[in-house]
């Protein structure tokens, strides 16, 4: 079966950069602690909010990696959904009831304009109009729950409004598994949806980095924002050895793995956005930013080896890798625990959880490497 390849336009870099714009904004939900700590309604408002706005991000995506040629119309449509992202970010607030109408509303605005265009593959039916119907009809059920979101949001019933937006981000994230239909792999390209999930993620590490720039403070230099950004530095450099190059883009492939995986990456980084800022802030309770730098750090090594699915066929997760990656993380936390009331002490043990973590996928990269030009050698 041939890979389809599929060529990133400079168009969804700069879609890409509003969306990470909406998520660098969520850290605004839980960066301020409540007598020291995070409350589970500020937490659980950033999750959904955070699930929708990828979401939202992915529909397009997906509509792109399939059917998108850039025509007038997408152009036109992918510009009301862009201008609609900015609005919808700039509601981002932890009080809800003054965000849910507006919010609710340019996320409608949003899905519609992808709707519309899976509704126009279904006329032109250039390519598997099949799966543009079942796209089209699990993106209906959200917009009228997103609809139903914004006339709750109207009369001011909040609760509601929360759980509509719930059951929205669930059923854009299984009815696929229901709604199957005949659905043809060939439509899907699966080295622009990973070059597409790279952008995003490295375009996410770069806010984290904006986010941090207040540690370096050029009137007094210490060793706390070298040791941060290297803590940065070393996650970005996992990723990157993890996913561009372990992994094997080009393949035919679903890739519904690697979607759900950069949810939890993304998530995750800006998690660990937020802890360091909390190690700044004097009211934040300490153990819960060493538990938030652990979580954070947790959900992200997880997700980034939960696609060791796609490796190359020389390179494997072994059990050792699974060990060694666990005894940093363990260490890592435990400095950041015990030494918590130490930024120093902190900061040692996220560079060791997460440069234990890349020295592991560092070697296993080169030595594998070494490995395939001797075979080569050999063979020539």
């Amino acid at each position: 079966m041939a890979v389809k390849e599929k060529k990133v336009e400079l168009i969804e870099l700069f879609y890409d950069l509003i969306y990470v714009y909406a998520i660098s904004r969520l850290t605004m939900l839980i960066e301020e602690p409540v007598n020291g700590i995070i409350p589970l309604s500020g937490f659980f408002l950033y999750l959904v909010i955070g699930f929708v706005i990828l979401q939202a991000w992915l529909y397009l995506t997906n509509y792109v990696n399939r059917y998108g040629k850039w025509r007038w119309y997408e152009y036109v449509l992918t510009a009301v959904n862009m201008t609609a992202t900015v609005y919808m970010a700039n509601t981002i607030s932890p009080r809800w009831n003054e965000m849910a109408l507006t919010f609710n509303l340019a996320m409608l605005v949003m899905l519609l304009c992808v709707a519309a265009m899976y509704l126009i593959q279904t006329f032109v039916k250039e390519q598997d109009p099949a799966a543009a119907k079942n796209s089209l009809t699990i993106l209906s059920v959200d917009c009228l729950l997103y609809f139903a979101a914004f006339l709750a949001s109207v009369f001011q019933a909040g609760d509601v409004v929360i759980w509509l937006d719930v059951a929205a981000v669930l059923c854009g994230a299984f009815l696929p598994f229901f709604i199957r239909g005949r659905f043809d792999a060939d439509i899907i390209s699966f080295p622009h949806l990973a070059e597409r999930f790279e952008l995003i993620t490295i375009i996410t590490f770069g806010e984290g980095i904006v986010g941090m720039t207040g540690f370096f403070d050029v009137r007094h230099f210490t060793l706390r924002p070298v040791m941060v950004f290297a803590v940065i530095l070393l996650l970005f450099g996992c990723y990157v050895i993890q996913i561009h190059e372990l992994c094997d883009h080009h393949r035919v492939d679903r890739a519904l793995r690697l979607m759900f995986s950069h949810y939890f990456i993304v998530i995750s980084l800006n998690l660990i956005t937020v802890a360091f800022k909390f190690l700044e802030n004097p009211e934040a309770n300490r153990l819960l930013t060493a538990g938030l730098m652990s979580s954070a750090m947790l959900l992200f090594f997880t997700a980034v080896y939960s696609d060791s699915v796609y490796y190359h066929r020389r390179y494997r997760l072994t059990g050792r890798d699974v060990m060694i990656a666990a005894a940093a993380l363990a260490v890592g936390s435990a400095f950041m625990f015990f030494l918590r009331n130490n930024v120093y002490g902190f900061l040692s043990g996220a560079l060791i959880a997460a440069g234990g973590n890349f020295t592991m996928l560092f070697i296993k990269l080169n030595e594998k490497r070494e490995e395939h030009h001797h075979a080569e050698q050999v063979t020539n």
